[in-house]
């Protein structure tokens, strides 16, 4: 896996930078390890520096700012195009067990990138969300590694 893109989504990235959680040491492994992409979307990127913000302070939402702004993070194009593919895929689950924008925003950068790895805390809502282009499933990152 090493050289594959991996499609990083909030949960992943609180988790990499709050030393608190147990897959803070797996993830930050894997980061460390690849030598593909660690995409994000303009989405996830407003998402994360709201709840590193407010979990964990500004310093830690101004860090991941940083890490974006060097090339720690491939900070994906985000078209009009991939914004109606996103509210697709939202559109195609109901309100109970709703997927917003920015988990859809990974599914369809994960078929930009052609990768099936994601690297996210929510199981609940990966395990259901298929890869766009026929693979059966995404892997799930820390827990199918």
């Amino acid at each position: 896996m090493s050289g594959e893109n991996i499609v990083v989504d909030t949960s992943g990235i609180i988790a990499m930078y709050d030393e608190a959680y147990p897959e803070h040491a797996p993830l930050t492994e894997i980061a460390n390890a690849t030598t593909g992409l660690l995409v994000v979307s303009p989405l996830i990127v407003a998402e994360s520096d709201y709840m590193l913000a407010t979990r964990l302070g500004p310093a830690a939402a101004r860090q991941f700012a940083e890490d974006v702004s060097v090339g720690a993070y491939e900070l994906a194009e985000w078209t009009q195009d991939y914004h109606a593919a996103a509210l697709a895929i939202v559109s195609g689950f109901g309100d109970d067990d709703y997927i917003g924008m920015a988990d859809a925003s990974i599914v369809v950068l994960a078929d930009r990138y052609r990768t099936t790895n994601v690297m996210t805390l929510d199981q609940r809502h990966f395990r259901k969300l298929k890869p766009l282009w026929g693979v059966s499933h995404f892997t799930l990152l820390p827990f199918d590694a």
